[in-house]
C-alpha cells in the first residue's frame, strides 16, 4: 500500500510541475527531438493493436540516417526513398528544387518549397543538413578519415525470477523436462555497423535471448553502393523488398496512418540486415546493376536455416517457428532443422513519371510444409503454404502526376491464387484523398510477401480503404481513413466468412514550436465466433457476431524550456459483442524530459548525435476490465527499440532512463522500470508466471561511436 501512494505522490509531483509551466515558458524555437519522432511514429504503427510485434528495422534504418544525415547538396531519389514521411510529390519537388538553386545554404530553404507543410520541414532537420559538396573525387584516405563505426552493447537484467528459472529436482526434470529454461536469465547483444561515404556499409549482431544459453544468434553483412555499374552488392544477411510486397518484401511496412504519406513507394530494394530479428531476413549474396540509366536489375540468391515444428510422422512440417527463442529442450530441438533457399529477380525500368517492375521469387523448403486442418478448429489452414516448392510472379507499376499518383501491383503464385493491389491518391484544394482497393485470394499464398493488409500475409482478404487529409491550418492537420475488410475463407477463432471495418480520425494542433495536442480515436470492428450460454440451461452455442473495440487518445505536450518537456497522456478503451457485453479500460500518464548539456566533456556540434544528457521519468496508471481492453503507451527506451507497451488489468508503470555521455563518443544509457498490479498476486503464466504482483528491469547500453 505503501508503494501505491508513493506512485500517486510521484504522478501528483509532476502533474504541479505541468502546472507551473506557464510562467516559466520560453518563446524560443526549438529544434525537433529525435525521441519525439520515434513516438509518433511508434503511435502510428502501433495503431492495429499489435505493438509487440513491430518490426524494429525500420527504427534502425532511421536512426542510421539521423547519425549520419543526408547532405541536401547531394541527394537522389534512392536516398529520398529512406524516408517513409516523404511522398513522390514531396521527393521531385525537393530534388527540382535543389537542381535549380544548387548549393542550398539551410534547411530553411525547405519552406520555399510548396508541398513541404510545417511538419516535414521539421522532420526533415533530423535527417538532413545543407553542407559542402566534395571538390574532388573520394580516394581511398578520404574513405578512411570519412568512416563511421557504432559500437553498442547492451544488457537487461531481471529483477525477479521467473518460473522457468526456478529450482527444480532432477527426478522433476526427468519427469518434465521442458519445465525450466537451460540459460542464465539476463538478455545480452553486441551491435557494430560501419559506413563511409555512402559506399560501404557493414554490421555484425550477437543476442542471447533471456533463459538461452550462450549467443544463439550472429548476424553479419557488407554492402557496397555505386560503384560502377553496381548499385548495390550485398554479401550477408540481408533484407528485400520489391513492387509493393506482394512477391518479396522482407522489409518494415507502415501503419494505415503512415501509408498516406508512403504510398506508392516502389521497389525499396536492397538492405543489410541489421537488426535482432532470428527470422523473415534472406542470407547469401544479391545485387543491383544499372544496365542503362532507366532500367535495373536486381538478382538474388539465398540459404539459410529455418525453425520449424515437426509433425508426429517426422517427414514434413506443421508451422515455422518464426520467435527465435531456444530456452527449452522443444524449443532447442526445432533450430534450424529446416532448409529455405530462395532465388529470384526484379527488373525496374523509369521513363519520366512512370515506373513499371517486373518480379519474380522462388522458394524450396528441404522438409515440405503440411500444416494439420483435420478438425473443425484447425479448418482455416486448408489454404496455408503446403509443399516444399513456392513460386511468384507479379508486375509492379506506379505513375506519378502532380494531379495524382497511381500505383498499384498484380502476383500470381504456383498454388493458383492471384493478389492484386491498387492504390489511387490525388490532391484538391488542400485535400489528399487516397483510395486503396485490395484483393488476395485465399488460395494466393506468398512465403515472402508482406505488403498493406490486415492480414499477417496478403491471403484471404478483400478491402477498400478511404483516406483523407487536409491541412485546417498551417499548424493544424487533420487525418481520417476508413478500411473496409471481407474474409472469403475462415481464420482462427472465425468458422465462416466474415467482415470487418476500420475507422480512424486524428487531428494534431501545433500551438507553437514547443506546445502541441494531438488527439486520436479508433473504431475497429470484426466478426468472429461468439458464444452464448442459454438463460434456462447450461448449453452453449457459437453465433458469428461482431466484436468491436473503440479507443480514444489526448496528449498535450509542452516545452517548459528549450531544455524540459512535460507530456500528458489520456486513454481510454472500450470492447463490446453481444455475447459479453461492454468492458472498459483507461489510463492517463505524465512524463518529464530534462535534457541537460555536457559541454566540459564535449564542444557543440552541429550534427553530432550526442550533444548531452538526457532524463526521461514516466509515470502511467491503467486500468481495464481484461486483457482485452488493454491500452497502449509509449515510454522512453534504449537506441533500436521501441518504446511501446501495452497494459492491463489495474497498477501503475514506472520508468527512469538516463542518457549520459561518458566521452566524447561514448555514451552510457541505463533504464529502469517497475510494474505493480492492484489487483493480481502473480504475473504471467506457465514458465513465465512471477509469484508476486510486481517486476522490475533494469537495461544498461553502451554506445561507442568513433
Amino acid at each position: 500500500m505503501k508503494t501505491r501512494f508513493f506512485h500517486q505522490f510521484l504522478m501528483l509531483f509532476i502533474w504541479v510541475f505541468w502546472l507551473m509551466a506557464p510562467p516559466l515558458y520560453s518563446q524560443e524555437k526549438n529544434t525537433p527531438d529525435w525521441s519525439d519522432f520515434i513516438e509518433s511514429l511508434t503511435e502510428m504503427m502501433s495503431e492495429a493493436g499489435e505493438a509487440e510485434t513491430l518490426n524494429e528495422e525500420l527504427v534502425e534504418d532511421l536512426y542510421a540516417i539521423h547519425c549520419n544525415p543526408l547532405n541536401l547538396n547531394d541527394l537522389d531519389e534512392e536516398k529520398l526513398k529512406e524516408l517513409p514521411f516523404l511522398n513522390d510529390i514531396q521527393i521531385i519537388d525537393l530534388l527540382t528544387y535543389i537542381e535549380k538553386h544548387k548549393p542550398l545554404l539551410s534547411t530553411g530553404e525547405l519552406m520555399a518549397i510548396r508541398s513541404f507543410d510545417y511538419w516535414t520541414r521539421r522532420l526533415m532537420q533530423l535527417f538532413c543538413y545543407a553542407g559542402e559538396l566534395p571538390h574532388h573525387s573520394p580516394t581511398l584516405s578520404d574513405a578512411i578519415r570519412s568512416s563511421k563505426n557504432d559500437l553498442t552493447l547492451r544488457t537487461d537484467i531481471p529483477l525477479y525470477t521467473k518460473m522457468g528459472f526456478a529450482n527444480y529436482s532432477e527426478e522433476s526434470l526427468a519427469k518434465s523436462p521442458n519445465k525450466i529454461y537451460r540459460g542464465s536469465q539476463p538478455y545480452y547483444s553486441l551491435r557494430y555497423s560501419f559506413s563511409t561515404l555512402n559506399k560501404l556499409e557493414a554490421g555484425i549482431q550477437m543476442e542471447k535471448d533471456a533463459g538461452e544459453s550462450g549467443i544463439d544468434y550472429f548476424s553479419a553483412f557488407a554492402l557496397a553502393k555505386n560503384i560502377g555499374i553496381i548499385d548495390r552488392l550485398v554479401i550477408g544477411n540481408y533484407r528485400l523488398s520489391f513492387g509493393l510486397g506482394l512477391v518479396m518484401n522482407s522489409s518494415s511496412s507502415f501503419g494505415k496512418l503512415m501509408t498516406l504519406s508512403s504510398l506508392a513507394r516502389m521497389d525499396r530494394g536492397i538492405r543489410g540486415h541489421s537488426s535482432m530479428m532470428e527470422s523473415g531476413y534472406l542470407s547469401g549474396i544479391a545485387t543491383t546493376m544499372k544496365i542503362t540509366k532507366n532500367l535495373h536489375l536486381t538478382a538474388f540468391f539465398s540459404r539459410r536455416n529455418a525453425d520449424g515444428t515437426f509433425n508426429s510422422d517426422s517427414s514434413s512440417i506443421s508451422s515455422l517457428k518464426t520467435d527465435g527463442l531456444h530456452r527449452t529442450l522443444l524449443e532447442k530441438s526445432k533450430k534450424g532443422n529446416v532448409r529455405k533457399l530462395d532465388f529470384g529477380g526484379n527488373l525496374h525500368w523509369q521513363w519520366k513519371q512512370l515506373k513499371l517492375s517486373a518480379n519474380v521469387s522462388h522458394t524450396h523448403f528441404s522438409v515440405p510444409l503440411a500444416p494439420k486442418h483435420d478438425t473443425a478448429a484447425s479448418r482455416y489452414r486448408l489454404y496455408n503454404a503446403t509443399g516444399s516448392n513456392f513460386t511468384n510472379y507479379s508486375l509492379a507499376y506506379a505513375y506519378v502526376s502532380r494531379l495524382f499518383r497511381l500505383s498499384g501491383e498484380t502476383a500470381v503464385g504456383s498454388s493458383g491464387g492471384v493478389a492484386t493491389l491498387n492504390a489511387i491518391q490525388s490532391e484538391w484544394r488542400g485535400n489528399t484523398f487516397t483510395f486503396i482497393q485490395r484483393y488476395y485470394g485465399a488460395k494466393y499464398v506468398s512465403i515472402n510477401g508482406k505488403t498493406f493488409s490486415e492480414n499477417a500475409h496478403p491471403q484471404n482478404e478483400i478491402a477498400f480503404f478511404l483516406g483523407w487529409k487536409r491541412y485546417l491550418t498551417r499548424r493544424t492537420l487533420l487525418q481520417a481513413y476508413f478500411d473496409y475488410m471481407h474474409f472469403p475463407w475462415l481464420k482462427f477463432g472465425v468458422s465462416q466468412g466474415s467482415n470487418g471495418f476500420d475507422l480512424t480520425v486524428q487531428l494534431q494542433h501545433q500551438f507553437t514550436n514547443s506546445h502541441s495536442l494531438s488527439v486520436r480515436y479508433r473504431m475497429k470492428s470484426k466478426q468472429k465466433d461468439l458464444t452464448w450460454t442459454s438463460e434456462n440451461s447450461n448449453d452453449t452455442h457459437k453465433q458469428l457476431g461482431y466484436n468491436t473495440t473503440q479507443s480514444l487518445r489526448i496528449q498535450h505536450q509542452i516545452n517548459v524550456t528549450k531544455s524540459i518537456q512535460l507530456k500528458t497522456l489520456l486513454l481510454a478503451s472500450m470492447v463490446s459483442n453481444n455475447a459479453q457485453g461492454n468492458r472498459f479500460g483507461y489510463g492517463v500518464g505524465e512524463s518529464l524530459n530534462w535534457k541537460f548539456p555536457t559541454h566540459w566533456i564535449h564542444p557543440k556540434s552541429k550534427y553530432e548525435p550526442i550533444k548531452g544528457g538526457r532524463l526521461a521519468i514516466s509515470l502511467s496508471y491503467f486500468n481495464t476490465d481484461d486483457y482485452d481492453t488493454r491500452i497502449y503507451a509509449y515510454e522512453p527506451s534504449l537506441l533500436y527499440t521501441f518504446g511501446m507497451r501495452s497494459f492491463f488489468y489495474e497498477g501503475i508503470r514506472t520508468a527512469l532512463l538516463l542518457q549520459l555521455p561518458i566521452l566524447r563518443h561514448l555514451q552510457l544509457i541505463t533504464k529502469i522500470g517497475s510494474t505493480r498490479y492492484f489487483n493480481r498476486s502473480t504475473i504471467g503464466t506457465d514458465l513465465d508466471q512471477i509469484l508476486h504482483n510486481h517486476r522490475e528491469d533494469l537495461q544498461l547500453q553502451l554506445q561507442w561511436k568513433f
